[in-house]
Protein backbone atom coordinates (compact mmCIF):
# COMPACT_ATOMS: atom_id res chain seq x y z
CA UNK A 1 0.00 0.00 0.00
CA UNK A 2 1.18 3.61 -0.82
CA UNK A 3 0.29 6.59 1.64
CA UNK A 4 -1.04 9.99 0.94
CA UNK A 5 2.63 11.06 2.09
CA UNK A 6 4.54 9.44 -0.90
CA UNK A 7 2.42 10.94 -3.56
CA UNK A 8 2.74 14.35 -2.54
CA UNK A 9 6.64 13.82 -2.43
CA UNK A 10 6.51 12.95 -6.31
CA UNK A 11 4.06 15.39 -7.28
CA UNK A 12 6.94 17.87 -5.68
CA UNK A 13 9.55 16.37 -7.85
CA UNK A 14 7.63 16.73 -11.16
CA UNK A 15 6.93 20.46 -10.08
CA UNK A 16 9.72 21.54 -8.94
CA UNK A 17 12.34 20.67 -11.97
CA UNK A 18 10.23 21.75 -14.58
CA UNK A 19 10.22 25.60 -14.65
CA UNK A 20 9.42 28.15 -16.81
CA UNK A 21 12.43 29.22 -19.03
CA UNK A 22 12.61 32.85 -20.77
CA UNK A 23 13.19 31.86 -23.86
CA UNK A 24 10.68 29.07 -24.69
CA UNK A 25 7.67 30.01 -21.65
CA UNK A 26 5.04 27.26 -21.15
CA UNK A 27 2.46 26.13 -18.86
CA UNK A 28 2.44 22.25 -17.17
CA UNK A 29 0.15 20.95 -16.09
CA UNK A 30 -0.48 17.26 -13.84
CA UNK A 31 -3.75 15.34 -13.20
CA UNK A 32 -4.16 12.59 -11.47
CA UNK A 33 -3.74 10.65 -7.74
CA UNK A 34 -1.56 7.18 -6.77
CA UNK A 35 -0.76 4.91 -9.40
CA UNK A 36 -1.49 5.11 -12.98
CA UNK A 37 -3.23 8.13 -14.60
CA UNK A 38 -1.95 8.58 -18.47
CA UNK A 39 -3.64 11.29 -21.19
CA UNK A 40 -3.85 9.17 -24.68
CA UNK A 41 -6.07 11.82 -26.44
CA UNK A 42 -6.67 15.86 -26.30
CA UNK A 43 -9.31 18.20 -28.12
CA UNK A 44 -9.81 21.46 -28.29
CA UNK A 45 -13.08 23.19 -27.65
CA UNK A 46 -15.09 26.25 -27.98
CA UNK A 47 -13.38 27.34 -24.19
CA UNK A 48 -11.03 25.07 -23.45
CA UNK A 49 -9.81 21.37 -24.10
CA UNK A 50 -10.84 17.98 -23.49
CA UNK A 51 -8.33 15.17 -22.40
CA UNK A 52 -9.28 11.39 -22.32
CA UNK A 53 -6.92 8.36 -20.92
CA UNK A 54 -7.14 6.30 -17.90
CA UNK A 55 -7.25 7.66 -14.37
CA UNK A 56 -6.54 5.13 -11.04
CA UNK A 57 -9.95 5.91 -9.08
CA UNK A 58 -8.25 5.43 -5.56
CA UNK A 59 -10.03 5.04 -1.88
CA UNK A 60 -8.28 5.52 1.23
CA UNK A 61 -8.94 4.52 5.13
CA UNK A 62 -6.45 6.07 8.01
CA UNK A 63 -4.20 7.41 4.97
CA UNK A 64 -3.34 4.68 3.34
CA UNK A 65 -4.87 3.10 0.19
CA UNK A 66 -7.50 0.72 0.21
CA UNK A 67 -8.11 -0.04 -2.58
CA UNK A 68 -8.60 1.08 -6.42
CA UNK A 69 -9.87 0.64 -9.74
CA UNK A 70 -8.87 2.11 -13.20
CA UNK A 71 -11.54 3.58 -15.25
CA UNK A 72 -11.99 5.76 -18.67
CA UNK A 73 -10.97 9.30 -17.05
CA UNK A 74 -12.11 12.55 -19.21
CA UNK A 75 -11.02 16.07 -18.31
CA UNK A 76 -12.16 19.63 -19.22
CA UNK A 77 -9.73 22.39 -18.71
CA UNK A 78 -9.73 26.17 -19.44
CA UNK A 79 -7.05 27.44 -21.65
CA UNK A 80 -5.00 28.04 -18.62
CA UNK A 81 -4.79 23.72 -18.10
CA UNK A 82 -7.02 24.33 -14.67
CA UNK A 83 -9.59 21.28 -14.16
CA UNK A 84 -13.50 22.64 -15.20
CA UNK A 85 -14.85 18.64 -14.45
CA UNK A 86 -13.76 16.14 -14.06
CA UNK A 87 -16.21 12.43 -15.22
CA UNK A 88 -14.99 8.89 -14.48
CA UNK A 89 -16.55 6.08 -16.60
CA UNK A 90 -16.75 2.04 -16.23
CA UNK A 91 -16.82 -0.68 -14.00
CA UNK A 92 -15.74 -3.08 -11.59
CA UNK A 93 -12.03 -4.16 -13.16
CA UNK A 94 -9.81 -1.51 -15.58
CA UNK A 95 -11.08 0.65 -18.45
CA UNK A 96 -9.55 3.23 -20.03
CA UNK A 97 -10.42 5.52 -22.63
CA UNK A 98 -8.11 5.69 -26.24
CA UNK A 99 -9.78 8.51 -27.85
CA UNK A 100 -12.00 11.76 -27.67
CA UNK A 101 -14.09 12.98 -30.25
CA UNK A 102 -15.73 16.58 -30.56
CA UNK A 103 -18.92 16.85 -32.08
CA UNK A 104 -20.58 19.79 -33.72
CA UNK A 105 -23.02 20.18 -30.73
CA UNK A 106 -20.28 20.59 -28.62
CA UNK A 107 -20.60 16.71 -26.76
CA UNK A 108 -17.84 14.65 -27.49
CA UNK A 109 -17.90 10.46 -27.64
CA UNK A 110 -14.88 8.81 -26.02
CA UNK A 111 -14.13 4.93 -27.17
CA UNK A 112 -11.79 3.10 -25.16
CA UNK A 113 -11.93 -0.19 -23.03
CA UNK A 114 -14.05 -1.81 -20.41
CA UNK A 115 -13.16 -4.84 -18.89
CA UNK A 116 -16.08 -7.26 -18.73
CA UNK A 117 -17.31 -8.92 -15.41
CA UNK A 118 -20.13 -11.17 -17.25
CA UNK A 119 -17.96 -13.19 -19.85
CA UNK A 120 -17.44 -17.05 -18.97
CA UNK A 121 -13.45 -15.87 -18.49
CA UNK A 122 -12.42 -13.14 -16.17
CA UNK A 123 -10.44 -10.56 -17.31
CA UNK A 124 -11.73 -10.40 -21.03
CA UNK A 125 -12.36 -7.13 -22.61
CA UNK A 126 -14.68 -5.22 -24.39
CA UNK A 127 -15.31 -2.00 -26.75
CA UNK A 128 -16.32 1.23 -24.66
CA UNK A 129 -18.02 4.41 -25.90
CA UNK A 130 -19.58 6.88 -23.78
CA UNK A 131 -21.51 10.12 -25.36
CA UNK A 132 -20.57 13.32 -23.24
CA UNK A 133 -22.77 16.41 -22.75
CA UNK A 134 -20.36 19.81 -23.47
CA UNK A 135 -20.94 20.14 -19.99
CA UNK A 136 -19.87 17.17 -18.52
CA UNK A 137 -22.91 14.91 -17.97
CA UNK A 138 -23.11 11.04 -19.04
CA UNK A 139 -24.94 10.66 -22.10
CA UNK A 140 -24.97 7.56 -22.75
CA UNK A 141 -22.28 4.39 -22.12
CA UNK A 142 -22.14 1.25 -23.75
CA UNK A 143 -20.02 -1.74 -24.54
CA UNK A 144 -19.92 -4.11 -27.58
CA UNK A 145 -17.81 -7.37 -27.34
CA UNK A 146 -18.19 -11.08 -28.34
CA UNK A 147 -15.65 -14.20 -28.34
CA UNK A 148 -12.40 -13.18 -26.72
CA UNK A 149 -10.76 -9.36 -25.95
CA UNK A 150 -12.00 -6.38 -27.96
CA UNK A 151 -10.35 -3.08 -27.32
CA UNK A 152 -11.53 0.54 -28.81
CA UNK A 153 -8.89 2.72 -30.27
CA UNK A 154 -9.99 5.54 -32.18
CA UNK A 155 -13.43 6.71 -33.87
CA UNK A 156 -14.82 8.45 -36.24
CA UNK A 157 -18.16 10.36 -37.21
CA UNK A 158 -20.42 8.85 -40.12
CA UNK A 159 -23.64 10.10 -41.64
CA UNK A 160 -25.95 8.01 -39.31
CA UNK A 161 -23.88 7.68 -35.91
CA UNK A 162 -19.73 6.47 -35.65
CA UNK A 163 -17.70 3.98 -36.73
CA UNK A 164 -15.14 2.83 -34.03
CA UNK A 165 -11.85 0.93 -34.46
CA UNK A 166 -10.93 -1.48 -32.61
CA UNK A 167 -8.86 -4.85 -32.47
CA UNK A 168 -10.03 -8.48 -31.59
CA UNK A 169 -8.43 -11.46 -30.57
CA UNK A 170 -11.20 -13.82 -31.40
CA UNK A 171 -10.86 -16.41 -34.13
CA UNK A 172 -11.56 -15.51 -37.82
CA UNK A 173 -12.24 -18.26 -40.37
CA UNK A 174 -11.42 -19.56 -42.96
CA UNK A 175 -8.14 -19.41 -42.17
CA UNK A 176 -5.42 -19.55 -45.02
CA UNK A 177 -2.00 -17.90 -46.11
CA UNK A 178 -3.88 -14.66 -46.25
CA UNK A 179 -6.77 -14.87 -44.25
CA UNK A 180 -8.53 -15.64 -40.61
CA UNK A 181 -6.88 -15.77 -37.70
CA UNK A 182 -6.32 -18.12 -35.00
CA UNK A 183 -7.45 -17.35 -31.68
CA UNK A 184 -5.37 -15.13 -29.75
CA UNK A 185 -3.95 -13.46 -32.63
CA UNK A 186 -4.77 -9.61 -33.19
CA UNK A 187 -7.44 -8.50 -35.84
CA UNK A 188 -8.37 -4.90 -36.90
CA UNK A 189 -12.07 -4.14 -36.09
CA UNK A 190 -14.57 -1.97 -37.23
CA UNK A 191 -17.58 -1.39 -35.33
CA UNK A 192 -20.81 0.72 -36.73
CA UNK A 193 -23.00 2.32 -33.83
CA UNK A 194 -26.08 4.36 -34.32
CA UNK A 195 -25.69 8.14 -32.52
CA UNK A 196 -27.86 6.85 -29.65
CA UNK A 197 -24.96 3.84 -29.55
CA UNK A 198 -27.05 1.24 -30.31
CA UNK A 199 -24.96 -1.66 -32.14
CA UNK A 200 -24.96 -1.47 -35.96
CA UNK A 201 -22.72 -4.70 -36.85
CA UNK A 202 -19.25 -5.48 -36.96
CA UNK A 203 -16.43 -7.59 -38.40
CA UNK A 204 -12.60 -7.84 -38.09
CA UNK A 205 -10.02 -7.72 -41.11
CA UNK A 206 -6.33 -8.44 -41.23
CA UNK A 207 -3.85 -11.07 -41.92
CA UNK A 208 -3.38 -14.25 -40.60
CA UNK A 209 -0.74 -13.29 -37.23
CA UNK A 210 -1.41 -9.81 -35.91
CA UNK A 211 -2.35 -6.64 -37.06
CA UNK A 212 -3.15 -3.67 -34.54
CA UNK A 213 -5.37 -0.22 -36.26
CA UNK A 214 -3.58 3.19 -34.94
CA UNK A 215 -5.63 5.58 -36.26
CA UNK A 216 -9.10 6.09 -38.73
CA UNK A 217 -9.77 9.29 -41.15
CA UNK A 218 -12.36 10.13 -43.39
CA UNK A 219 -10.71 9.20 -46.65
CA UNK A 220 -10.23 11.49 -50.08
CA UNK A 221 -13.34 11.39 -51.81
CA UNK A 222 -15.49 9.50 -49.37
CA UNK A 223 -15.35 6.45 -47.45
CA UNK A 224 -12.01 6.06 -44.45
CA UNK A 225 -8.73 4.62 -44.02
CA UNK A 226 -7.38 2.83 -41.00
CA UNK A 227 -3.70 3.18 -40.63
CA UNK A 228 -2.08 0.86 -38.68
CA UNK A 229 0.82 -1.78 -38.08
CA UNK A 230 1.44 -5.47 -39.05
CA UNK A 231 3.77 -8.45 -38.93
CA UNK A 232 2.51 -9.52 -42.08
CA UNK A 233 5.85 -9.09 -44.89
CA UNK A 234 5.45 -8.79 -48.48
CA UNK A 235 8.64 -9.82 -50.78
CA UNK A 236 11.28 -7.15 -49.48
CA UNK A 237 10.34 -6.56 -46.33
CA UNK A 238 10.50 -7.93 -42.65
CA UNK A 239 9.33 -7.89 -39.19
CA UNK A 240 7.27 -5.46 -38.37
CA UNK A 241 5.28 -3.00 -41.36
CA UNK A 242 3.12 -0.58 -41.61
CA UNK A 243 -0.37 -1.10 -43.03
CA UNK A 244 -2.98 0.45 -44.85
CA UNK A 245 -6.52 -0.28 -45.32
CA UNK A 246 -9.23 1.93 -47.43
CA UNK A 247 -12.52 1.06 -46.57
CA UNK A 248 -16.31 2.36 -48.87
CA UNK A 249 -18.88 4.67 -47.18
CA UNK A 250 -20.57 1.07 -46.20
CA UNK A 251 -17.54 0.15 -43.43
CA UNK A 252 -16.21 -2.78 -45.81
CA UNK A 253 -12.55 -2.93 -47.15
CA UNK A 254 -11.87 -2.14 -50.27
CA UNK A 255 -8.03 -1.95 -50.34
CA UNK A 256 -5.08 -3.06 -48.27
CA UNK A 257 -1.41 -2.06 -48.57
CA UNK A 258 1.46 -3.34 -46.54
CA UNK A 259 4.40 -0.94 -46.58
CA UNK A 260 7.94 -1.48 -45.03
CA UNK A 261 11.68 -2.61 -45.35
CA UNK A 262 13.32 -5.23 -43.25
CA UNK A 263 13.73 -3.02 -40.21
CA UNK A 264 10.85 -2.61 -37.72
CA UNK A 265 8.70 -0.25 -38.49
CA UNK A 266 5.33 1.09 -36.09
CA UNK A 267 2.40 3.49 -37.15
CA UNK A 268 2.42 6.41 -34.73
CA UNK A 269 -0.15 8.49 -36.83
CA UNK A 270 -1.22 10.17 -40.06
CA UNK A 271 -3.46 13.15 -41.83
CA UNK A 272 -5.18 13.18 -44.86
CA UNK A 273 -3.93 15.38 -47.54
CA UNK A 274 -5.69 16.71 -50.83
CA UNK A 275 -3.23 14.66 -52.53
CA UNK A 276 -2.11 11.75 -50.69
CA UNK A 277 -1.63 10.94 -47.12
CA UNK A 278 1.10 11.91 -44.70
CA UNK A 279 2.31 8.72 -42.21
CA UNK A 280 4.31 9.01 -39.42
CA UNK A 281 6.22 6.05 -37.76
CA UNK A 282 8.72 4.96 -35.68
CA UNK A 283 11.82 2.11 -37.11
CA UNK A 284 13.43 -0.02 -33.94
CA UNK A 285 11.59 -2.10 -31.44
CA UNK A 286 10.58 -0.47 -28.00
CA UNK A 287 13.58 -0.19 -25.39
CA UNK A 288 16.57 -0.35 -28.54
CA UNK A 289 17.40 2.99 -30.36
CA UNK A 290 14.39 4.26 -32.11
CA UNK A 291 14.09 6.57 -34.97
CA UNK A 292 11.37 8.88 -36.60
CA UNK A 293 10.55 8.96 -40.21
CA UNK A 294 8.01 10.39 -42.14
CA UNK A 295 6.46 8.99 -45.72
CA UNK A 296 3.78 10.90 -48.42
CA UNK A 297 1.96 8.55 -49.85
CA UNK A 298 -0.13 9.40 -53.23
CA UNK A 299 -3.87 9.02 -53.43
CA UNK A 300 -3.26 5.52 -55.00
CA UNK A 301 -1.78 3.86 -52.16
CA UNK A 302 0.16 1.49 -54.42
CA UNK A 303 2.03 3.89 -56.14
CA UNK A 304 5.68 5.04 -55.28
CA UNK A 305 5.38 7.52 -52.45
CA UNK A 306 6.28 11.56 -52.75
CA UNK A 307 8.89 10.94 -50.46
CA UNK A 308 10.50 9.13 -47.58
CA UNK A 309 12.49 10.92 -45.09
CA UNK A 310 15.72 10.01 -43.75
CA UNK A 311 15.94 9.50 -40.14
CA UNK A 312 14.53 12.61 -38.15
CA UNK A 313 17.61 13.33 -36.01
CA UNK A 314 16.42 15.39 -32.84
CA UNK A 315 19.18 16.61 -30.37
CA UNK A 316 18.68 16.19 -26.89
CA UNK A 317 19.97 19.61 -25.28
CA UNK A 318 22.21 17.39 -22.20
CA UNK A 319 23.34 15.24 -25.02
CA UNK A 320 25.65 16.19 -28.00
CA UNK A 321 24.35 12.66 -30.29
CA UNK A 322 21.12 12.82 -31.69
CA UNK A 323 18.34 10.55 -29.65
CA UNK A 324 16.77 7.85 -29.81
CA UNK A 325 13.23 8.92 -30.67
CA UNK A 326 9.65 7.66 -31.39
CA UNK A 327 6.30 9.28 -32.72
CA UNK A 328 2.92 8.61 -31.50
CA UNK A 329 1.37 11.63 -32.88
CA UNK A 330 1.34 13.74 -35.96
CA UNK A 331 -0.94 16.99 -36.42
CA UNK A 332 -1.71 19.42 -39.11
CA UNK A 333 0.25 22.87 -37.77
CA UNK A 334 0.22 26.16 -39.88
CA UNK A 335 -0.80 25.99 -43.50
CA UNK A 336 2.36 23.92 -44.33
CA UNK A 337 3.63 22.28 -41.54
CA UNK A 338 3.12 19.97 -39.18
CA UNK A 339 3.34 19.06 -35.22
CA UNK A 340 5.02 15.47 -34.56
CA UNK A 341 4.71 14.36 -30.76
CA UNK A 342 6.11 11.09 -28.66
CA UNK A 343 9.61 10.83 -26.97
CA UNK A 344 13.14 11.89 -26.48
CA UNK A 345 15.37 9.27 -24.99
CA UNK A 346 14.21 6.12 -23.69
CA UNK A 347 13.40 4.81 -20.17
CA UNK A 348 14.11 6.53 -16.74
CA UNK A 349 15.89 9.18 -19.60
CA UNK A 350 12.53 9.24 -21.73
CA UNK A 351 11.23 12.84 -22.19
CA UNK A 352 8.03 14.41 -24.05
CA UNK A 353 9.25 15.14 -27.83
CA UNK A 354 7.24 17.42 -29.53
CA UNK A 355 8.68 19.07 -33.18
CA UNK A 356 7.24 21.27 -36.15
CA UNK A 357 8.13 19.29 -39.22
CA UNK A 358 7.58 21.24 -42.97
CA UNK A 359 5.37 19.50 -45.40
CA UNK A 360 8.27 18.23 -47.38
CA UNK A 361 9.38 16.26 -43.91
CA UNK A 362 12.44 18.92 -43.21
CA UNK A 363 12.65 19.47 -39.73
CA UNK A 364 11.90 23.28 -38.87
CA UNK A 365 14.98 25.27 -37.26
CA UNK A 366 14.44 26.11 -33.61
CA UNK A 367 11.08 24.43 -33.37
CA UNK A 368 11.20 21.41 -31.01
CA UNK A 369 10.39 21.13 -27.44
CA UNK A 370 11.89 18.37 -25.07
CA UNK A 371 9.88 18.26 -21.45
CA UNK A 372 10.85 16.22 -18.85
CA UNK A 373 12.14 15.76 -15.00
CA UNK A 374 12.62 12.84 -12.55
CA UNK A 375 11.23 10.12 -14.38
CA UNK A 376 9.89 9.15 -17.69
CA UNK A 377 7.69 11.17 -19.84
CA UNK A 378 6.22 10.36 -23.24
CA UNK A 379 3.41 12.81 -25.23
CA UNK A 380 0.64 10.23 -27.09
CA UNK A 381 -1.36 13.35 -28.82
CA UNK A 382 -0.99 16.50 -29.36
CA UNK A 383 -2.90 19.52 -30.89
CA UNK A 384 -2.95 23.39 -32.29
CA UNK A 385 -5.62 25.72 -32.83
CA UNK A 386 -5.85 28.93 -34.73
CA UNK A 387 -4.13 30.93 -31.88
CA UNK A 388 -1.01 28.33 -32.79
CA UNK A 389 -0.83 27.41 -29.06
CA UNK A 390 0.64 23.90 -29.12
CA UNK A 391 -1.34 21.17 -26.47
CA UNK A 392 0.66 18.10 -25.85
CA UNK A 393 -0.68 15.01 -23.31
CA UNK A 394 0.69 11.92 -22.38
CA UNK A 395 2.27 11.45 -19.08
CA UNK A 396 5.25 11.67 -16.15
CA UNK A 397 5.82 8.64 -14.67
CA UNK A 398 7.68 8.17 -11.23
CA UNK A 399 8.04 4.81 -9.79
CA UNK A 400 5.19 2.92 -9.55
CA UNK A 401 3.09 6.63 -10.59
CA UNK A 402 1.93 7.93 -13.39
CA UNK A 403 0.20 11.60 -13.63
CA UNK A 404 -1.45 12.56 -17.20
CA UNK A 405 0.67 15.51 -18.10
CA UNK A 406 -0.82 18.89 -19.88
CA UNK A 407 2.00 20.97 -21.66
CA UNK A 408 0.79 24.02 -23.86
CA UNK A 409 3.47 26.22 -25.00
CA UNK A 410 4.28 28.57 -28.58
CA UNK A 411 7.26 28.13 -30.57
Amino acid sequence: MKTIFKTVIVSFFLFASCQKSVDQPYTLKFYGDAYEDIGYSVSIVSDGYVIAGEVTTITRAGGSIVSSTKDMGIYKTGWNGNVVWKITAGGKYDDWGSKIYQLDDGSMICVGTFTDTTKATPGLTDVFAVKVTAAGAIEWQKTYGGTGNQTGIDVVKTTDGYMILGSTDAERLPLTDSTGNIAGNTDILLLKIKENGDFVETYATGYPGNDIGKVIKPDIGGGYIVYGTTDRSDPGQDNNNLLLIKINSSGYVTQTKIVGGTEDEYAGDMEVLSDGYLLAYTVGKYGDNQSVYVKKLKNDIYAAPYFTTSKIKIINPSNTTDSSTCVYALAKYKTDSYLLAGQSGKGTAGKMLIFEMDSTGNLVAGHQMIKGSTGTQVAYDVASGADEYIIAVGKNSYDVNSMITFLKFKF
